[in-house]
């Protein structure tokens, strides 16, 4: 069992209350180049939208894998640096990067610096040619069976939260011993929200019980199976569905019209049946797309991370404002 303590921060307030109306953030990594990055998040938060989000990889997770890919924690500063108000973050940070006490001081740090703008999200980490090529574990011994990782993370997410919350802090845990580590400053945003990257059994146990949100990544069959076993270990842990910060993390693509919509469908359905597709992609109309939201907001979703359908940049700003113009801002 792990033990932790802690001297707490003066002026901490536990709890915090959820955003709304739903809000809607845009995944930058489509667009390849740290400058085209930049481009992308200076046009969402002229559009007013959420938050800017890069995955934490370090190569290319297709092909060859030689596909162009700036690290992301080092892009994600130099972003926050060229933007003023958008919130920034990780989908999701790769727990087996970084020391988690390191990692909690390197948050605390960018937040500062970007004045309160940081949104933590924490993953297990899956990519075993990445655990591999990187020695990740050190000694060669590539990626840990899933049971190890998801433990990892869950004493990530504990050190996250005492870090966050106190000056000096201790924890023992399986994987990871900390001694009064120092967290000072700490960050600016007081509580510090850390959501955890979840869509199955013990990961949404792990959310429920130690994070204040999850984002969970897939179209709308997913999210209705996710929120269903997320909300009794809510329950169980004594939180309510409307104060955990859900957010999910999907393609979109918004169509012109009905033809439109079902060439699109046959093209991605490849081999599942069309109606179970047009009920679960977040493909259509503008009034189709607002309707699967609402279904989302109903089920508790507050924020929704958008994966472009393009690399070109002027095409990724157009789709966003006419997401915004012609969907979110029906919400």
């Amino acid at each position: 069992m792990e033990r932790v303590r802690g001297v707490r921060r003066a002026g901490f307030k536990a709890g915090g209350s959820p955003r709304s109306p739903m809000e809607f953030g845009l995944y930058i990594r489509s667009a390849q180049t740290y400058g085209a990055m930049v481009e992308l998040a200076r046009h969402a938060e002229r559009l007013g939208l959420f938050g800017v989000f890069l995955n934490d990889h370090v190569e290319g997770l297709s092909g060859d894998r030689r596909e162009p890919y700036p690290e992301s924690w080092t892009a994600m500063t130099g972003i926050g640096a060229e933007t003023r108000r958008i919130r920034l973050g990780h989908i999701t940070l790769f727990n087996s990067l970084r020391n988690p006490a390191l990692l909690a001081k390197m948050i605390s740090t960018l937040d500062v610096m970007m004045g309160g703008r940081y949104e933590t999200i924490v993953g297990a980490g899956w990519s075993e040619p990445e655990y591999r090529g990187y020695d990740l574990m050190g000694r060669g011994r590539g990626m840990p069976p899933a049971g190890e990782r998801v433990t990892r993370l869950k004493e990530t997410v504990q050190i996250l939260r005492g870090m966050f919350d106190n000056e000096v802090f201790s924890f023992k845990g399986k994987y990871w011993r900390l001694e009064e580590a120092m967290n000072v400053p700490g960050p600016v945003q007081r509580p510090m929200r850390v959501s955890v990257g979840a869509r199955q059994g013990r990961m949404i146990r792990i959310a429920a019980k130690y994070a204040d949100g999850m984002n969970g990544s897939g179209n709308l069959m997913a999210i209705r199976g996710y929120v269903k076993t997320l909300v009794p270990e809510l329950e169980a842990a004594g939180k309510r569905m409307g104060d955990f910060f859900l957010s999910g993390f999907t393609t979109f693509t918004l169509t012109r019209s009905e033809a439109e919509t079902e060439a699109v469908l046959a093209r991605v359905a490849k081999g599942r049946p069309l109606e179970e597709v047009r009920d679960d992609f977040f493909v259509g109309t503008p009034e189709v797309l607002v309707g699967k939201l609402r279904e989302c907001a109903d089920l508790g979703m507050k924020m929704m991370i958008v994966i472009p359908m393009s690399s070109r940049v002027e095409e990724i700003e157009s789709t966003a404002e006419r997401l915004r113009d012609e969907v979110f801002s029906q919400l």
